[in-house]
């Protein structure tokens, strides 16, 4: 995979020292203006125009399978800077789990702090990550530092951790999580739908992924060999 990598223009020095070391130690990183106007109002035209299809979970709409939905959403994870994040945190031997489209509606606040990663994980054994791109302001709770902490007790229902602190970003800020970290959706006096698009990313060797098929000809064609080798 470093030649793939190395295809798609992945370098470690597209990383700031500072988001190495927030990787490491809070179990996250942040990316300011990871999407330009432009893609951000193509993005959220092209959800609108899905919507009808999403499915309800709770208080959350869910649409998935946006890897195939066309070249709108590769903008979203096909980018030099977050794939080096995530091979930072898996090593370069990685592999696409999904690209979904999740929105909470608006007085929801999430359920109570989770983890998505397996027990037992640390440095150099991380299993999953996922990138969270905000289409419109948005705002989600972590626990930092929570991914390294073997004896983390995580609050009862949605009570909030002491520790907690909540990631908020503008419509266009991405962030990469590291999904051991723990975690939750929080209420933020929204109005609105809080939309955004998540990409999972997996360890090769951590097991099945969410992928239940090949992908079709058509994605595959759209983007190119060296991004179907992350699939």
């Amino acid at each position: 995979m470093h030649d793939v990598l190395r295809e798609l223009g992945v370098r470690s020095d597209l990383l700031q020292p500072q988001q190495l070391v927030d990787l490491d130690e809070l179990g996250f990183c942040r990316f300011d203006a990871f999407l330009r106007p432009a893609q951000l109002c193509a993005a959220l035209a092209e959800v609108e125009r899905l919507l009808p299809a999403a499915t309800g979970r709770g208080a959350t709409l869910h649409l998935k399978g946006l890897l195939a939905a066309g070249p709108v959403f590769d903008a979203l994870w096909l980018r030099p800077g977050l794939l080096a994040a995530v091979r930072h945190l898996l090593g370069p031997e990685f592999r696409i789990d999904e690209v979904r489209y999740r929105a909470g509606a608006p007085e929801h606040g999430g359920p109570a702090p989770r983890v998505d990663g397996a027990g037992g994980s640390g440095p150099g054994r991380w299993q999953v990550c996922t990138a969270i791109v905000a289409l419109t302001d948005f705002t989600t709770r972590v626990v930092p530092g929570s991914h390294l902490d073997y004896a983390f007790v995580a609050p009862e229902g949605t009570e909030r951790h002491p520790e907690e602190t909540r990631l908020v970003g503008a419509a266009g800020t991405a962030w990469l999580v590291n999904s051991h970290l723990w975690h939750s959706g929080a209420h933020d006096g929204s109005t609105g739908a809080r939309h955004a698009v998540l990409t999972g990313f997996r360890r090769r060797d951590a097991g099945t992924t969410l992928f239940d098929e090949r992908p079709a000809d058509e994605t595959v064609q759209r983007l190119g060999s060296a991004a179907y080798l992350l699939m």
